[in-house]
């Protein structure tokens, strides 16, 4: 079957690997057919940061269930299924918990398109297989257009936890999201759902004209785009940093207001050197700090009703759709939002000028 594989700085392959089977009772086999990137694809794919290669891509999206091993009770083949990025178990003491990023029940990095264990793949290929069914995969609600869930395996879910639990204990609370110079989804999402949910104010901050369009799109007001003056806004209930830049994420922080909640979701990105956080003011103002990978399969049933109603919609974010055919060469341009689906022609998305 065939397989997208990242080789090194904007080179990738579709290669010819085994296709997967069902090999134990717990497991599914699942053909991808919509694939969505993260923003780290692109950090990675355009030289941002290295990783092991040769690596396959893609973790998270849309599929068709083929095939599945006789324990699995919640999937059925021709079942359309939501796909997370992570590999876990469902059993273990964190999954129970629903930390399902940290699954004890496989290794640290157990994910699809990441990590130092190549056997999982990634969404950007033929069939992938998916070894506890019942507890990773989530069945999409009839009728719901697979496009528009299939960034729930990774980013829009991340996005959500940023803002959603925050301002539901917040009702109508200010929100700060910054964006930086990586693709961006997640801070767009993040804009976009704190104004679905009635944020009583949005404030997105970035220098990419191309991301302040979209975000000013979907309700958000624009601050300095070169995030210089945020003293100026004031102090915000909920912030975002989807920065990836060290600086702005310590000028976020700072405006945190106090009993607030601010989230880095890019902290992923600042693992070179030290980011200094005045711990003392945060302590003095009872402000939570939270970052790490998302635990999507606990969470992603939230941002999907929000999807699935109509009160969030997520296609402002996208930039460009496109066959699966085309996509490795959408990937080495520069891009917010790629959308790969299976068997339709490429089709791009423009957003006007605001």
């Amino acid at each position: 079957m065939r397989q997208l594989t990242y080789l090194d700085t904007r080179r990738l392959e579709w290669r010819e690997v085994p296709a997967p089977r069902v090999d134990s009772p717990t497991a599914a086999v699942v053909e991808p057919l919509v694939v969505s990137t993260c923003d780290m694809d692109g950090v990675v794919i355009h030289g941002g940061l290295r990783i092991r290669r040769p690596t396959a891509l893609g973790h998270e999206g849309v599929g068709r269930v083929v095939d599945v091993g006789d324990a699995v009770a919640s999937v059925a083949p021709g079942d359309l299924v939501l796909l997370p990025w992570k590999i876990a178990c469902g059993t273990c003491r964190h999954c129970q918990r629903g930390h399902t990023a940290q699954c004890a029940g496989v290794p640290a990095e157990a994910a699809y398109g990441w990590g130092p264990d190549p056997r999982w793949g990634g969404f950007l290929s033929d069939l992938v297989r998916v070894p506890f069914a019942d507890a990773m995969l989530r069945l999409l609600p009839e009728g719901l257009d697979p496009v528009l869930a299939s960034g729930l395996g990774d980013n829009l879910t991340d996005a959500w936890r940023a803002v959603g639990p925050a301002l539901g204990a917040r009702p109508g609370g200010s929100v700060l999201v910054a964006g930086g110079p990586l693709p961006g989804s997640i801070p767009l999402y993040a804009a976009g759902l704190a104004v679905a949910l009635g944020a009583g104010r949005v404030v997105f901050v970035s220098g990419d004209p191309d991301h302040r369009r979209r975000a000013a799109s979907m309700g958000a007001e624009l601050a300095d785009p070169a995030g210089t003056d945020l003293e100026d806004l004031g102090d915000f209930d909920v912030t975002v940093d989807g920065s990836g830049d060290p600086e702005t994420f310590v000028r976020v922080l700072e405006r945190t207001g106090p009993a607030g909640v601010c989230t880095s979701t890019t902290a992923a990105v600042y693992a070179f050197g030290p980011v200094p956080v005045d711990m003392h003011r945060l302590y003095r103002r009872s402000v939570t700090l939270q970052t790490g990978w998302v635990h999507t399969h606990a969470l992603w049933d939230a941002p999907l009703a929000l999807v699935a109603d109509g009160t969030f919609d997520p296609t402002p974010v996208t930039s460009a759709q496109v066959g699966f055919d085309q996509v490795a060469e959408a990937l080495c341009e520069p891009f917010t939002k790629v959308v790969a689906v299976r068997g339709e022609a490429p089709r791009s998305v423009h957003w006007p000028q605001v």
